[in-house]
């Protein structure tokens, strides 16, 4: 039985007022005129299944124009067991998550319901800053350890300390000794940050080799490879203790600067990754199609990472990606996900679905704040 999302009930959420939905196991595609919320509905599948956006960090603005707060209620399967999920949001900024009734910590992702965003905006992996390509890659690595999410929060404690102290410390021309302490925790943290992300980043170049390739139709070498700010040469097979060696010596050699500009400028929050097609970058060389393959693929080897973690393929939410694509690739997405998993797609008109999805599909139209099934 493979992981899917049964239903749906929604009340105050962005420009929908009440919604109750039941959804096909395979395909379900919302169809409408632009501006008429079809985005809103992945947008709620996906605060439904993590208890956040992934469009804004502003929780208000996920709440229905003069309404207290919001509700999300599903029902969902994963590995082979039926689970309850709820999300509520009040303007007063509490937020909660429940599974089978019970509250979850929102970072705690043994009890996510994992779904692969497809989104326009993906052309930002490649055009976009590093910042982009970091949240991309830590968004999945909770795969490889359920307590990442709490590190990451963690390191941005200690990074936001001892930047604090580096500013301290030149106007006041002493640190009293705090900082060789905030140091030792930035080590320790971001160095298990970066041995986990090269472990992700390793596993997902894999995936992203062979479906390159496959999506831009030419033959090439495709990868990922990690920049780090601190790491030189190949480093893929180092230690934990050997990267904190490195990051430590970094630290020491890049004191003084770090003094002058009352920043820290080494370690996991200063890293990127490069986007490879026969050894050279396509962010600053590709064109613009082939920079829009990339990020298509870098989705569909998310599909591949979570499902070799998971054991089975997460839901595919896609977001009006069609017009971005010639008919022949709008095609071969449509059949790369065919077989992957339950599918929720938006779109203006259905002519493209007509031969490209599954038998069993679920249409429904978007309209005036409100949705109907077609039947």
């Amino acid at each position: 039985m493979k992981v899917r999302l049964n239903s749906l009930f929604l009340s105050n959420f962005r420009n929908f007022k009440t919604l109750d939905l039941e959804f096909c196991p395979d395909w379900n595609i919302f169809w409408g005129d632009n501006g008429e919320g079809k985005t809103n509905l992945i947008e709620a599948l996906y605060c439904l299944g993590y208890g956040s956006s992934y469009r804004t960090n502003y929780d208000e603005e996920l709440i229905k124009w003069e309404e207290k707060g919001l509700y999300l209620k599903g029902e969902g399967c994963k590995r082979e067991v039926f689970l309850d999920y709820e999300f509520v949001l009040s303007r007063n900024n509490s937020k909660i998550r429940k599974v089978n009734s019970h509250r979850v910590n929102l970072r705690d992702s043994t009890k996510w319901l994992w779904m692969v965003v497809f989104s326009p905006d993906d052309i930002w992996l490649l055009k976009g800053p590093p910042l982009e390509r970091r949240n991309f890659l830590d968004a999945k690595l909770p795969l490889f350890n359920p307590r990442y999410p709490y590190l990451k929060s963690s390191y941005q404690r200690i990074l936001s300390q001892r930047n604090y102290l580096l500013f301290f410390a030149k106007k006041n021309k002493r640190t009293d000794g705090q900082l060789e302490s905030w140091d030792k925790q930035l080590i320790d943290v971001g160095s298990i940050i970066v041995k986990i992300r090269l472990e992700g980043l390793r596993k997902l170049s894999s995936f992203f080799a062979t479906i390159y390739p496959e999506i831009n139709g030419k033959e090439c070498r495709a990868n990922l490879v990690y920049k780090s700010s601190f790491l030189k040469g190949d480093f893929s097979s180092l230690t934990l203790e050997e990267i904190k060696s490195i990051f430590r010596k970094e630290l020491e050699l890049r004191r003084k600067k770090e003094m002058e500009q009352q920043v820290t400028l080494v370690g996991p929050h200063r890293d990127d990754f490069l986007i490879l097609r026969n050894g050279v970058s396509l962010r600053p060389f590709g064109s613009q199609g082939e920079q829009r393959m990339a990020a298509l693929s870098l989705r569909l080897a998310e599909l591949e990472l979570v499902k070799s973690k998971e054991e089975d393929y997460p839901l595919s939410l896609l977001d009006d990606i069609a017009p971005e694509l010639d008919p022949a690739r709008q095609r071969l997405l449509l059949n790369s996900i065919k077989n992957q998993g339950q599918v929720f797609l938006t779109a203006t008109n259905l002519s493209l679905f007509k031969n490209n999805v599954s038998q069993e599909t679920y249409f429904y139209q978007v309209k005036a704040n409100n949705v109907r099934r077609q039947v």
